[in-house]
C-alpha cells in the first residue's frame, strides 16, 4: 500500500505491472438487465479483447478505483485507491442536483487524478452510478409476456418515477411471478440520460473507454453475493445516504435510500466533544459502539445515530417479510460507516439476524501479504470492485 505524497487523502496498492494507455477504443455504454440502452461500438470487433478493468466509484466523499485483470478466467487484483473528493466538490452544486450538479471538469479532474495516484493502466472502464442519482422500485403488474411488459413499462414507470420520462433511461427485469395471483413482480430502473452521457463525456476527456455504467446497488449484488442462493439484506452506509438492498437468489427484490450517513456521526461527535473531523473519525473506529462505561460519553452520541438508521431499515425489511414467502436470513454490511466498531455486534443483536461485513475481495485473486489490509479496506471498495467484476460474468 502507498501514499504517494503528492495525492494526499489518497490510499492505494499497485501490483508490479506493465502497461499503457494506448489507442482508446470507440465507446459502448450499457446498462443492466436486457442490455436495450446500448451506443453503438465496433470496439474489439476485429482486435484482442481487453484483459483489464477498471471500476469506478464517485462519491461525493471520496472516488474509489479497482483494476483487475483476466487470468485464466479469473480476477486478478492489480491495483486500487481511494481519493477523498471533497475539495474537488466545493464549487459544485451537490446539495441541490446531486451528481447532476458537478461539472465535467471537476469529475475529469477527480478521474485522472486518482487513475494517475493509483497507477490504472486499464483503458476500459465500468462506472458505477450512485444510489442518490438512481431510482430503483419493484412494481406489481398483471402476468403476460414479456412483450406486452414493455409496451406497459413507460406507462406505468410514470406513477412512480418524479421526472419526465424524456429525462431517464429506464430498464427492468422480471423478479416475481404468481400464478395463483395471476401477477408479475417488476424491478424498474431509471438513470437520468444525463448522468450517463456526462460519464460518457468525462471517460473520452480522460481517455478512457467507458464499458458500461451500472447502478451501484448491482455492483455490490455481484461482489458479496454471487452464487448465494438466499435473502439477504445489504445495508450500505454512505457517507450521507444509508442504502439498503433487498437480494434472493442474486436478484434484487427492494432498494431503499435513508438520509443518514456516517458522516453524521462523526459531525455530532466533532461539535459535541469538541475534537476535529479526523479525530471524531477515530473515535468511530477505536471506540464506536463499545459497551465500557468509560466510553459512554462517546456511544451516547453515536448510538441513537445508528438506531435511527436501523429503524428505517427495520421498517422496510419488516415489509418485505411480510410480503414475501421468504424471509430475510442475513445482513451484510457495506460502506465506510460499516468500519464503525461493534457495529456487527450490534446488527446482529438488533435484527437477530447472521450479520458480516462484506469482502468485495473474496471473488479475486489478491497477494496473501495484502490480506490484513483488503479486510480492513474492503467495506470501502465493494462497488469499485463489483463494477471491476462486471465484464468477468457479462459475454
Amino acid at each position: 500500500m502507498c501514499i504517494p505524497r503528492a495525492f494526499k487523502g489518497v490510499v492505494c496498492y499497485t501490483e508490479a505491472i506493465l502497461g499503457g494507455l494506448g489507442a482508446r477504443p470507440e465507446t459502448h455504454v450499457d446498462i443492466p438487465f436486457l442490455k436495450k440502452f446500448k451506443f453503438s461500438s465496433l470496439r474489439n470487433l476485429f482486435g484482442r479483447r481487453p484483459t483489464r478493468f477498471v471500476g469506478v466509484d464517485i462519491g461525493s466523499d471520496s472516488a474509489k478505483v479497482v483494476q483487475l485483470r483476466k487470468e485464466r478466467e479469473r480476477a486478478v487484483l492489480e491495483t486500487y485507491g481511494e481519493l477523498k473528493t471533497g475539495h474537488y466538490f466545493a464549487k459544485d452544486s451537490l446539495a441541490a442536483g446531486g451528481f447532476l450538479g458537478a461539472t465535467d471538469e471537476t469529475l475529469v479532474n477527480i478521474l485522472t487524478d486518482i487513475v494517475r495516484a493509483a497507477k490504472i493502466t486499464a483503458t476500459n472502464a465500468v462506472f458505477s452510478i450512485p444510489a442518490t442519482a438512481s431510482f430503483l422500485t419493484v412494481i406489481s403488474l398483471p402476468l403476460v409476456d414479456r412483450g406486452e411488459i414493455a409496451a406497459a413499462i413507460p406507462f406505468e414507470a410514470k406513477k412512480y418515477i418524479p421526472i419526465p420520462m424524456k429525462e431517464v433511461t429506464l430498464d427492468w427485469d422480471v423478479v416475481g411471478e404468481s400464478e395463483e395471483e395471476k401477477r408479475v413482480d417488476v424491478l424498474l430502473a431509471a438513470v437520468p440520460t444525463e448522468l450517463i452521457t456526462m460519464y460518457q463525456r468525462v471517460a473520452e476527456v480522460a481517455n478512457i473507454s467507458l464499458d458500461a455504467v451500472e447502478i451501484e446497488s448491482f455492483c455490490l449484488v455481484r461482489a458479496l453475493l454471487a452464487g448465494d442462493r438466499g435473502v439477504s439484506a445489504i445495508i450500505n452506509w454512505g457517507a450521507v445516504v444509508t442504502t439498503l438492498t433487498i437480494v434472493d437468489h442474486e436478484r434484487i427484490q427492494a432498494n431503499h435510500n435513508f438520509g443518514r450517513g456516517s458522516f453524521e456521526m462523526t459531525n455530532a461527535l466533532s461539535q459535541t466533544l469538541g475534537v476535529n473531523l479526523e479525530r471524531a473519525e477515530a473515535m468511530k473506529r477505536e471506540i464506536g459502539l463499545s459497551e465500557k462505561p468509560e466510553d459512554r460519553p462517546i456511544t451516547g452520541i453515536i448510538t441513537p445515530i445508528v438506531d435511527a438508521a436501523f429503524a428505517d431499515c427495520d421498517r422496510a425489511m419488516t415489509a418485505y417479510n411480510r410480503a414475501s414467502s421468504r424471509r430475510i436470513e442475513k445482513i451484510v454490511l457495506i460502506g465506510g460507516g460499516a468500519n464503525l466498531a461493534g457495529l456487527v455486534a450490534y446488527t446482529a443483536k438488533r435484527f437477530g439476524l447472521e450479520t458480516a461485513i462484506g469482502n468485495p475481495f473474496a471473488r479475486t485473486v489478491t497477494p496473501e501479504f495484502l490480506q490484513q489490509v483488503l479486510r480492513d479496506i474492503a467495506p470501502h471498495f465493494a462497488v469499485a470492485t463489483g463494477a471491476a467484476l462486471r465484464p468477468f460474468s457479462v459475454s
